[in-house]
């Protein structure tokens, strides 16, 4: 597995991107996002087929999804890679003995710029001054390492924030001009908002 595939998956494993085991030495990871982040999607099927990981099919597929919660119909894309051998230690890193996703133990030697980009366009927001990362899914305890991670590997400053007894991580604004630096050269133009740009 090459570098940049490597990052892209760090970063879509953190955000939205779905990995589950299949057997006993075999992983897949499937992407969905809303059609209205069309560009960013294409961006990472991109990166995906020219990493050469196979695909389940060429094509992004559309679906029809429904909200329960705001009672809305909303079409997303999404692929998927196929059953590999080669996505089994991303499964082990992000993946617990019962099989919900978790932040792995090394984070910090694993998160690049470019798999910080990823992360933010996959689950960031700009919420004037700073940008917030939606991690409801992990324990206080994961975001908490998370935000120590960007802490000390890239000098970001963070704090967290409760969601509905979760916890959102939110990079201050004193810290959003080295964000841009780290983040903007791996950004899909049309995700550029997400920085507050």
């Amino acid at each position: 597995m090459n570098k940049t595939l490597k990052d892209m998956l760090i970063g879509v494993l953190l955000g939205d991107a779905h990995i589950g085991r299949t057997g006993i030495d075999k992983a897949f990871i499937s992407f969905e996002q809303s059609s209205k982040k069309r560009e960013y999607i294409n961006y990472l099927h991109n990166l995906t087929k020219e990493s050469g990981l196979p695909l389940i099919q060429d094509d992004l597929k559309e679906y029809l999804r429904e909200d329960i919660r705001y009672q809305t119909k909303n079409k997303s894309l999404y692929f998927r890679t196929e059953s590999l051998e080669v996505l089994k230690p991303m499964a082990d890193l992000f993946l617990n003995d019962d099989g919900k996703k978790v932040i792995p133990n090394n984070i910090a030697e694993l998160l690049t710029p470019l798999a910080l980009a990823i992360w933010i366009m996959d689950d960031g927001t700009w919420k004037k001054p700073g940008v917030r990362i939606a991690t409801n899914c992990f324990t206080k305890q994961e975001v908490e390492l998370l935000k120590l991670t960007l802490e000390i590997k890239f000098n970001l400053k963070s704090s967290l924030h409760k969601n509905n007894d979760k916890y959102q991580l939110y990079i201050k604004q004193e810290s959003i001009p080295l964000l841009r630096e780290l983040v903007l050269p791996y950004f899909v133009p049309s995700m550029l908002y997400k920085l507050g740009l």
